[in-house]
């Protein structure tokens, strides 16, 4: 195998690995089901500390 032909192969591979990841990663960041999970995480900084009284 060539340093060309190794070249070439990664940067296919590559590119169609990463976009792969990226839909995968907007399919679950949009998923209708996965919004109470991301409204949790976002609110979850703004709670108040529990006081032991």
């Amino acid at each position: 195998m060539t340093h060309d032909m190794l070249v070439y192969l990664s940067k296919t591979v590559g590119l169609i690995w990463l976009m792969g990841f990226f839909v995968i990663v907007v399919i679950r960041a949009y998923s209708p089901s996965r919004r109470d999970a991301h409204e949790r995480a976002a609110r979850s900084i703004l709670e108040e500390p529990q006081r032991d009284e």
